[in-house]
């Protein structure tokens, strides 16, 4: 080191330039945050929103559209199974309804794979707005043995309209009009006869309002009856419409 210095060496001649460029210069006046304007703060109410438990029903929620959670709760032995945790949450945090990922088009898909779930679910929802959108779903979706089970477990715990019932029971018996495969046809109207026998029992509607009214098709319950008269149950359901003329007309 000293005989470098010895040499008289200039270390400014090895020194690099660096460009620096021009700063902008601010010619607006600067608006600094000043805690005065924060005076009228409003607390947000949707804070009370537990977004853990939020997570975790979105989650059992998309399950139910893949799986049938019993099946998967035997396999899995849980002390909280998804089932539970699922009743548990919404039925003490009415809020995590409004934002599960529960809509009309998932539920035809919960529906068959876990009608319980499904059941609960419109409970819990029937005293919100938007409930009837709910409804309209069973009228859209296919009949099988699982919606018809819901709709009449739906029936004795909600008051369902009466145009509604009607509607539905002549939406049934159109869609077994409709299915072009006679085994799968005959399955089903034994499923829809048992359940219109239901109805009829339960007082749901009487014949008259499928007899008579004209707004749908005339007498279609009994060419339904006539239609379908070699399955079993078929001839039981006309046999208890046939009893109950002459208290309708």
């Amino acid at each position: 080191m000293d005989k470098i210095k010895s040499l008289n060496i200039d270390i400014a001649q090895y020194q690099t330039d660096y460009l620096r460029p021009i700063p902008n210069i601010v010619t607006s006046d600067t608006l600094w945050n000043d805690n005065i304007l924060l005076m009228n703060v409003q607390w947000n109410y949707t804070l009370e929103i537990n977004y853990d438990k939020l997570s975790q029903v979105k989650e059992i929620i998309q399950k139910t559209c893949t799986t049938e959670i019993s099946d998967e709760e035997q396999r899995v032995n849980a002390i909280n199974t998804f089932k539970q945790l699922l009743f548990d949450y919404l039925s003490s945090e009415k809020e995590l309804l409004k934002n599960c990922g529960f809509t009309c088009q998932r539920l035809p898909i919960i529906i068959e794979k876990n009608k319980e779930i499904a059941h609960f679910l419109l409970i819990q929802i029937c005293n919100l707005d938007g409930f009837e959108e709910f409804l309209e779903v069973f009228i859209q979706t296919d009949v099988t043995q699982n919606t018809l089970e819901l709709f009449a477990q739906l029936f004795g715990e909600l008051k369902l309209p009466q145009e509604y019932i009607t509607q539905y029971i002549n939406y049934c018996i159109d869609f077994c009009n409709n299915i072009k495969e006679k085994q799968q046809q005959n399955k089903l109207v034994r499923f829809v006869s048992v359940f219109i026998q239901q109805m009829l029992k339960q007082k749901a509607f009487i014949t008259k309002d499928i007899l008579t009214d004209v707004r749908i098709n005339n007498i279609q319950l009994l060419a339904f009856c006539i239609e379908f008269s070699k399955v079993g149950e078929v001839s039981k359901l006309f046999k208890l419409v046939k009893g109950q003329e002459p208290a309708s007309q």
